[in-house]
């Protein structure tokens, strides 16, 4: 099946409803499950560059609590009079690098980014199989659960376009106070945000296109009833995002 999808990928692209009366997409689901692993795959990769990227913008040292000097109460009462106040005599602050600090806190988002494709993609399958039980085709769940993972291939792409918008912003970007950090990175990319909007947009219509097709041969729906059912999701997610 996967060198089946090589030769006709210019049919998933350019004639999704080909592709898929041609390979069911309930036997594409294997396929499709892969591409939410490379999804998730990816979603982590982008935020460890994300965070490497800031802590190569931001500038300058922060002052922190010394995470090795035990709470202040603990050194001035109960720990030191039972001579328990070891770590005591260690500075109650350190200077830390501020883009090695902002780099540690994008990261905690790891979890987030491995598990988030794959929560869309249990939840597309859900909302695809319903809605076209309400446009009264006969959906299967495997197949429904195929194109969810399909319309994923599109947000690797949007991924991908995000990533070089940040990485052209922050190239030439210096942050030297992590205050100002959020409000500097705002403006930077505020010129940036018709071009994501424009992004996003396209990616939906690619996904409306590609569930179409999919729908048509999956659920034994028309053309246009196919169009609503993957259309109304979509268009709802599409405005949530925006």
């Amino acid at each position: 099946m996967l060198d089946a999808a090589r030769q006709f990928l210019p049919d998933l692209l350019v004639r999704p409803s080909q592709f898929f009366e041609e390979h069911r997409p309930a036997e594409t689901l294997p396929i499709a499950i892969g591409i939410v692993v490379v999804l998730a795959i990816v979603c982590v990769a982008a935020v460890f560059l994300i965070g490497s990227m800031l802590a190569g913008a931001v500038a300058g040292t922060v002052t922190v609590d010394n995470p090795d000097r035990p709470p202040e109460p603990f050194c001035n009462g109960a720990g030191a009079a039972i001579g328990g106040d070891r770590g005591c005599d260690e500075p109650e602050t350190i200077e830390r690098d501020a883009g090695e600090l902002i780099q540690d806190e994008v990261t905690e988002y790891v979890g987030y980014a491995l598990l988030a494709p794959f929560l869309m993609w249990v939840l597309g399958g859900v909302v695809l199989f319903g809605a076209v039980r309400l446009a009264n085709g006969a959906p299967s769940l495997s197949g429904a659960y195929a194109l969810a993972g399909w319309a994923a291939l599109p947000e690797l792409v949007r991924v991908l376009a995000g990533l070089a918008v940040i990485q052209y912003v922050l190239s030439d970007l210096t942050i030297t106070t992590l205050e100002s950090a959020p409000a500097i990175l705002e403006s930077a990319l505020a010129p940036f945000g018709p071009v994501l909007a424009i992004a996003t947009l396209l990616v939906t219509l690619w996904q409306w296109f590609l569930l179409t097709g999919g729908l048509e041969a999956d659920a034994d729906l028309s053309r246009t009833a196919a169009a609503v059912a993957a259309g109304v999701p979509l268009a709802i997610l599409l405005v949530a995002s925006l």
